[in-house]
């Protein structure tokens, strides 16, 4: 079942089972403390509020151009104040990594970023077809070291990756209020 719908304040939800009739099977401690979640391939929650570390990926890790780039860091800044609070993001050769306080759910959020990229980048190339997988990775941030963890990692992650020598060098690297911040 794609797409399933799981909403129950005591944590049990209901999957298919072998008969291909749904049973309830526990879901995990985070699914007591959400007010939204849903099930793909990975669990999703959601919480009324805070903040969401969020890594999503082309499909078949296809490596994305640097005009490509342009396109999806300038997408997920658009919507910086309409449908999240924008904390980081950085656009890596073949996925992204973002911190966001939402002010919809994560699934609209990611279905408009995911969708007016794809398109966009498609049209330029005069091509069709999948740009994203479907999933995407998102955890709710606990508490604030964990928030530190996450902007270092993302701050970090172009360095490691041997794409550029320091911060301030990585053009599709976004840290409010410190890196490439231009409020």
């Amino acid at each position: 079942m794609r797409n399933e719908k799981i909403q129950d304040p005591v944590g049990w939800a209901s999957r298919p089972s072998n008969s291909g009739q749904p049973s309830k099977m526990p879901v995990g401690q985070a699914s007591r403390l959400s007010d939204n979640s849903w099930r793909r391939h990975l669990p999703h929650f959601q919480l009324s509020a805070g903040y969401y570390f969020i890594t999503f990926s082309t499909y078949k890790r296809q490596l994305l151009q640097p005009s490509q780039k342009d396109c999806i860091f300038n997408s997920i800044h658009f919507l910086n104040g309409k449908k999240y609070e924008l904390y980081a993001a950085v656009v890596l050769n073949d996925h992204v990594h973002m911190i966001i306080n939402p002010a919809e759910t994560l699934s609209k959020i990611m279905h408009s970023i995911k969708s007016f990229a794809a398109h966009e980048i498609n049209k330029a190339a005069n091509r069709k077809g999948k740009l994203w997988q479907d999933e995407n990775f998102d955890r709710a941030i606990r508490n604030e070291n964990e928030f530190l963890d996450k902007l270092n990692y993302i701050a970090n992650n172009p360095i490691k990756a041997n794409l550029a020598e320091g911060y301030e060098d990585y053009k599709w690297l976004y840290i409010k209020g410190w890196i490439n911040d231009n409020s």
